[in-house]
Formats: C-alpha cells, sequence, structure tokens
C-alpha cells in the first residue's frame, strides 16, 4: 500500500462516497490511476466500486491488513504513541500488543534503557530488536499474516508465565455501552490475558474508535487503569471512564 491508497481510504471513509473525477481533482493524479488504486483498495476488501466512484465498506466492519492500518490515521497514532512512551521507563518490564498503534510506540522506545518487552506482535518484536540492550520475548501460537501477530490458547498459556509493570494495547471500538471491542475474538482473548498478568492496562485509542461496537467486548470500563487518546473524550464516554477510576490522557490534559 502507498501513501496515495491510504490517502484515498481515509477521503472514502470520510464522505462514504466520492467519485473518481472528485479524488482525481483532489489528488492531482488521472483517473485512470485512481480508478487502478480502487481495484486495489477494493481486492483487499476496503471499499466497493460503484458506476463512477466507490463507497466505503463501513456496514461490513472488516478486518484491515496492518499495511493499510498503519498508514492509516498516522498522525493520531502519532500523537499517541508520544503521549505513551511517557509512561514507560527505564529496567521496566511491558507487555505490547500487534496493533499498529503500538508498532509506532516500538519506534518510541529506542532511547529507553534496559527494558523486558514480550509482544504477540511479528512486525513489533522486529522493531524493538533494532535495541541492543533490550530483552525481547514474542509469544508462540497462531501466526495471522494479515494483521501480523500472534495468539490463540499457546499465545495466551505463553503469556501467562510472565508478568508485566504495563501493558499497552488498542482496540477496534469504545462505546459508552458495550465498553472496549475488538473485531476478533483471539484478539480479544490475548488482549484479556495481558490484563490478567499486569500490574496496569493502558489503552491506546484514536479518535476514529469512539462510538464504535464491535462484537466481541475485550474490556469493560472499570478493567482499563489508563486511556490514550489524540483528542478531548466524547461526554459520555469521558463519564463512563471517570465513574470507573481511569485516568484520561490526550494532548493539553
Amino acid at each position: 500500500m502507498n501513501p496515495r491508497h491510504a490517502q484515498i481510504l481515509e477521503i472514502i471513509k470520510e464522505k462514504k462516497f466520492v467519485s473518481v473525477s472528485a479524488l482525481s481533482q483532489v489528488l492531482y493524479t488521472s483517473e485512470s490511476t485512481v480508478r487502478r488504486d480502487l481495484i486495489v483498495l477494493e481486492k483487499n476488501g476496503l471499499i466497493q466500486r460503484t458506476r463512477g466512484g466507490a463507497i466505503y465498506m463501513e456496514a461490513t466492519k472488516l478486518e484491515w491488513p496492518l499495511m493499510f492500518k498503519r498508514q492509516a490515521n498516522m498522525e493520531k497514532k502519532q500523537r499517541i504513541a508520544d503521549l505513551a512512551a511517557d509512561f514507560i521507563k527505564d529496567h521496566q518490564t511491558i507487555f505490547i500488543d500487534s496493533s499498529s498503534t503500538c508498532m509506532i510506540l516500538a519506534k518510541r522506545l529506542m532511547e529507553k534503557t534496559n527494558l523486558t518487552l514480550l509482544t504477540n506482535g511479528i512486525m513489533t518484536a522486529s522493531i524493538l530488536s533494532e535495541a541492543t540492550d533490550f530483552n525481547i520475548y514474542c509469544t508462540c501460537g497462531k501466526v495471522y499474516s494479515r494483521r501480523s501477530s500472534i495468539g490463540g490458547v499457546d499465545a495466551c498459556e505463553y503469556i501467562s508465565r510472565f508478568s508485566a509493570d504495563a501493558a499497552f494495547v488498542s482496540c477496534r471500538g469504545i462505546a459508552a455501552d458495550m465498553g472496549v471491542t475488538d473485531f476478533d475474538a483471539d484478539a480479544s482473548t490475548v488482549k484479556r490475558t495481558y490484563r490478567k498478568y499486569t500490574r496496569k492496562l493502558i489503552l491506546l485509542a484514536d479518535s476514529t474508535k469512539f462510538g464504535q461496537t464491535f462484537f466481541h467486548r475485550t474490556f469493560d470500563f472499570p478493567e482499563v487503569d489508563i486511556v490514550i487518546s489524540d483528542c478531548e473524550f466524547p461526554a459520555d464516554i469521558k463519564r463512563r471512564f471517570q465513574q470507573s477510576g481511569t485516568e484520561l490522557i490526550s494532548p493539553g490534559v
């Protein structure tokens, strides 16, 4: 996926429907190039092409491949990663999940010293391995290539052998009536296992997650110690977290 694909996806996601001619004007590229880009996005299940344009596949709530997630909402995730890195101190033991936001966080840790980290993210482990004085562990289990992660019963059993000062995880949705939810049952189970064996759970969630609900419930509000986002929290979600004693962190707060 190239940056133009990510830009097209964000435009379609915001507008719900966009014509080929409109995309051509916004991107300063030919309509034939736009059509080829739409074919790529459709093959990955992210949009549906229509006569003269494309619509966003929001209703299906598909699991995006990690290569698309990495570039979507990049500025939001970078702001979150900058804030999250301040919660990690030298010599700590940390759990970190396979999400695209946690991948960015992993890059922010290169200036830390003597960390011990456990992750179920294949690409996250690769990033962390660039640090020469980190102790890095990666779970065993079933490999999910679309999201570059490892899960299943074996992954959860492996996590249970360790304890951590803090666990950093993301999610697919946060809603006032349903709490924290995810697209996939296995991803949800791995995150709950992290919660069980850590002193503090820190949830990283950009503003696109607010008001979204997916099938698998991962955490109720009291189970989350800290939430870090890129902007102010919606009033109803903010109230539920505050009632549970959860600390809310966003730029300027």
